[in-house]
């Protein structure tokens, strides 16, 4: 598995120091607006994506790594990655996850609705074997209502059907 990691920053430098000018008054100043990582397979794929912003960690898996086609049966490689993100989670000390399920917006919206909560349930399900009784786990399936991409393209229909896990370090 490879793990890439990209930072974005943004800078905003003051004017150049004229003679006699307090350099502290015209200091640049440095900020971090995401850290992003990104895991992918060895093919390059990309199945599931993490991002972190202070202690919140949220990881998306693909819905079509996770299950069949307008399923909610995990097919026989996703308890594997499932198992890697309740790793992540214990690693992270956290109480609680949530779990939301997406669509993409073919078909119903009820339809959507119905098939992205019985994902979410399916994940769910082997995070609670997963992990200490402790930690608790809430399901929610949102349908087509969160797009994070354009539904006009496969492309952005594939971003769009996932289950994530959103949870924070130490709490």
């Amino acid at each position: 598995m490879g793990l890439g990691l990209v930072l974005t920053t943004s800078v905003a430098a003051g004017p150049v120091h004229a003679a006699g000018a307090d350099p502290a008054a015209t200091a640049p100043s440095y900020r971090v607006i995401s850290v992003v990582q990104k895991i992918s397979k060895v093919t390059g794929s990309s199945e599931v994506r993490r991002e972190e912003t202070g202690d919140r960690v949220e990881v998306a898996l693909s819905a079509g790594v996770l299950f069949g086609k307008d399923s909610a049966r995990l097919s026989a490689s996703a308890e594997r990655r499932i198992i890697e993100a309740a790793r992540s989670i214990r690693e992270a000390g956290s109480s609680a996850v949530a779990v939301a399920g997406h669509t993409d917006d073919l078909g119903s919206a009820a339809h959507g609705l119905t098939l992205s909560k019985q994902r979410a349930d399916a994940v769910t399900r082997v995070l609670q074997r997963h992990l200490p009784n402790k930690v608790r786990l809430t399901a929610r399936g949102y349908g087509e209502a969160r797009p994070v991409a354009d539904n006009r393209e496969e492309a952005g229909r594939k971003q769009n059907r996932r289950v994530m896990l959103t949870f924070h370090r130490g709490r």
